[in-house]
């Protein structure tokens, strides 16, 4: 019986070694984020967006991007108006993106809309407000759609 003891000890013990070394090696290990967007991608998204925003509204914008994990929704990629934008446009796009990973001016937002322009748009009401600057106003969905 004394056997069976100390080889349930050991075997505990080194059991309890490999958990804690898996515990601290995870410990390391960065969490799982959304799927990043390239970065030549971003700066598309983020001057037809918001050109006229200066960069905290870019920042904004990025932010949303981020958050979202995707291009899906935003009309701005289709546009494509880098061609009409001056160079510091985009280094300010570019820039915006960079800072966007250290910010949270929107409070998690996930969409955006100018309302001043478009009206309010149909999925406003699954959404609150969590920030708003210059024309953009930015939500955060509260509930998914059906």
């Amino acid at each position: 019986m004394r056997e069976a003891f100390r080889f349930f000890t050991r075997f505990h013990k080194g059991t309890m070694i490999l958990v804690l070394g898996f515990l601290v090696m995870t410990a390391f290990i960065p969490k799982a984020q959304a799927k990043e967007i390239p970065q030549d991608v971003a700066v598309r998204v983020i001057v037809s967006e918001g050109a006229d925003q200066g960069l905290k509204g870019m920042i904004c914008i990025a932010e949303v991007l981020r958050v979202r994990g995707s291009i899906r929704g935003f009309y701005g990629y289709q546009l494509n108006r880098l061609k009409r934008n001056q160079k510091s446009v985009k280094d300010m796009a570019a820039k915006a993106w960079g800072i966007s990973a250290h910010t949270n001016y929107t409070h998690g937002a996930d969409h955006f809309e100018n309302i001043h322009r478009f009206g309010q748009p149909w999925w406003v009401r699954y959404c609150v407000k969590t920030y708003e600057y210059k024309d953009h106003v930015f939500y955060k969905e509260i509930r998914k759609r059906t």
